[in-house]
């Protein structure tokens, strides 16, 4: 699982018996927010235990600087969905998106980002879908058994921890176990299995957050926008893509990106450009770059247009089109940076002082540099940017970059 500094060790000894592991209450300022959890662990059936000095640190330092303090009491998934609807607790964590709740509460953004992917023997011919005529196991209580329940799927046996559940798995109690990769190849490794002994394949990503009522949303008009805001100033993690599925995304595209570095005229351009914005000064590019923003928020695009190229620029909209929206946008930089084609309107010109140009600039010509993964929460869309260096085709020497926006969930499904 991708954490957002999300540790689930923070139950007080008082917690085991049903006792709710509160903060104190200051005498003066706004009531403490009440929230629930059922800490399904992956590896553990016993509730875990810790000192007082260790409760959830994000979501402490997300209260701290909202100023409110807050309560954790641990109880099942049930209950919590019942004490939310009835407005006697505030909230429950970490929570997958769920209809039966969405009428009476809102989901946070995520602080949590698992992996899922389906697992089966290697002696088992896997179908298009596991839906039907296979039988699958899951962790009591967790995110997944939960959204296998709402989808239609049967689950067959359940197990306290994956431990046991991968035991059920190897034993051919069951066919397949839907699972977080990394818990999988943990849990895996502590049964001294090889975790490459068993098929696997990409599912979805699943992004948890808070469920708050709406009674207490609707009392406190700014909490879930502050809430929100806080939880990435908060965050000593980003969300990323793994070394295997970076493979994975890199073998699909190398051939197809080598192809597009040579694209008819890109070469050109790019020295043409290059030798137009050397004598740039900071100052200058600063101030294209704030007058594209502006353009871009107007959306007038009178000003933008005429700094790229249009013909490379409908070149880029293609290769995205012919991706079947595995692509989301496409952009070709200068050696300053600065935007020379893009498939879509970016929201600034200059792109030298981000990673996306920084990352891959003046790098190895085999780089791929990838950037963190972005949840859309209008699209509801996983992207992350990838980015590659740009170089003369006789002296080698760097004339750019170009960074691809993918759509992660699409590109790893096509992938496998």
């Amino acid at each position: 699982m991708r954490l957002i500094s999300i540790i689930m060790s923070f139950v007080i000894s008082s917690a085991a018996s049903g006792d709710a592991a509160t903060t104190e209450t200051p005498a003066a300022g706004p009531i403490a927010v009440n929230l629930a959890t059922n800490i399904s662990s992956a590896f553990s059936s016993d509730l875990p235990t810790g000192s007082g000095q260790n409760l959830l640190p994000h979501l402490e330092c997300i209260f701290n600087d909202m100023g409110r303090e807050f309560t954790v009491q641990v109880m099942p998934w049930r209950r919590a969905y019942q004490d939310v609807k009835s407005n006697r607790i505030d909230g429950f964590f970490t929570a997958i998106p769920m209809r039966q709740v969405d009428p009476y509460a809102v989901l946070s953004a995520p602080m949590v980002l698992e992996n899922w992917y389906w697992f089966w023997r290697s002696d088992t011919i896997a179908p298009e879908s596991w839906r039907e005529g296979y039988r699958l196991g899951s962790i009591l209580g967790s995110q997944q058994e939960t959204w296998l329940g709402e989808t239609g799927y049967t689950v067959d046996m359940s197990a306290n921890n994956l431990p046991q559940l991968i035991k059920l798995l190897q034993g051919k109690r069951i066919d397949v176990i839907l699972a977080d990769r990394e818990n999988f190849v943990r849990a895996a490794k502590e049964l001294t299995l090889n975790p490459d002994n068993f098929q696997s394949r990409f599912f979805r990503y699943v992004p948890l957050g808070v469920y708050f009522n709406e009674q207490f949303l609707n009392n406190n008009p700014a909490f879930l926008s502050s809430f929100n805001t806080t939880i990435n100033k908060c965050a000593t993690e980003h969300f990323a893509v793994s070394d295997y599925e970076k493979q994975q995304i890199r073998e699909l595209l190398h051939r197809k990106i080598e192809r597009w570095k040579r694209l008819p005229k890109l070469e050109e351009l790019l020295r043409a450009q290059n030798a137009k914005t050397k004598s740039l000064s900071k100052n200058e590019i600063l101030e294209r770059d704030k007058k594209w923003r502006i353009a871009f928020q107007a959306n007038d695009f009178a000003y933008p247009i005429k700094l790229i190229d249009q013909e490379l620029s409908a070149q880029l909209r293609e290769i995205k089109k012919q991706s079947m929206d595995v692509i989301t946008e496409i952009i070709v930089t200068d050696a300053r940076g600065l935007n020379l084609a893009i498939s879509d309107m970016t929201s600034d010109y200059w792109q030298g002082d981000e990673e996306k140009f920084t990352g891959a600039y003046d790098k190895p010509a085999s780089t791929f540099y990838f950037g963190d993964i972005n949840y859309d929460e209008s699209t509801k869309r996983f992207q992350l940017h990838i980015s590659v260096p740009l170089y003369t085709e006789e002296k080698f020497e760097p004339l750019g970059v170009m960074v691809f926006g993918v759509d992660v969930e699409k590109i790893l499904s096509q992938a496998q």
